[in-house]
């Protein structure tokens, strides 16, 4: 709805925010910190550096 591709947090996204993203084709990023992340949603939108497109 309000056009947000995605959303990184600090911290764990409740399994609320989990589906929802989900649902909505969002990407959902939790626990950034420097170059480390977990990804909840949308996974198949990143490209991780040094993989073959």
């Amino acid at each position: 709805m309000a056009g947000i591709p995605v959303l990184a947090a600090v911290s764990a996204p409740s399994s609320l925010a989990v589906d929802l993203a989900a649902e909505t084709g969002m990407t959902l990023v939790g626990f950034l910190r420097g170059e480390s992340m977990n990804v909840y949603a949308g996974q198949e939108r990143l490209v991780l550096e040094g993989a073959e497109v």
